[in-house]
């Protein structure tokens, strides 16, 4: 803890990390959203994979796997795009950290409007990272409620009911 006695310039480098170190908890965000990103991307590509092979086994596509291959590409279009603004806003997270830490330094060439559209960049890319998200869970949630519909046709249809003797 620092005191009253405590010099300036150690007063100075605490502030100073201080201030550098809390935009790591937005990177640390924005990373554990790429990683729930990456890992539902890397699902979907698993299930196109799982699709293709049984198009390839049977040599023909029905609607229901055209289907579920136009809903898996719109998921993988939204998904892309989260990725590429989720990362935009850690590249731009690691820009103001650098910029905070060098105009700490050296204080030259420092400019406070920099900071600000580096942070504004990270949080509105994350921002829009997170309504590309959103667009892939309402996909995948309509896909899914598709699949059930579908699945509860077939079991009506394959289902015989029994006649009055």
């Amino acid at each position: 803890m620092l005191d009253a006695t405590s010099s300036p310039v150690i007063v100075s480098i605490v502030n100073t990390l201080e201030t550098a170190l809390t935009p790591v908890f937005l990177l640390a965000g924005t990373a554990g959203f790429l990683n729930a990103f990456v890992s539902r991307l890397s699902r979907i590509s698993d299930r196109v994979n799982a699709i293709s092979d049984l198009i390839e086994k049977e040599h023909e596509i029905n609607e229901d796997r055209f289907a579920q291959l136009n809903y898996l590409r719109i998921r993988t279009l939204a998904l892309e795009i989260a990725v590429l603004l989720g990362t935009s806003a850690g590249v731009f997270t690691c820009l103001a950290i650098i910029s905070l830490l060098g105009g700490a330094i050296g204080r030259s060439g420092f400019r406070e409007h920099v900071l600000y559209w580096l942070f504004s960049g990270a949080v509105v890319s994350l921002g829009l990272a997170l309504i590309a998200f959103l667009f892939e869970m309402i996909a995948a949630s309509q896909s899914m409620l598709r699949q059930i519909a579908r699945d509860q046709r077939t079991r009506r249809s394959l289902t015989v009911e029994p006649r009055d003797a």
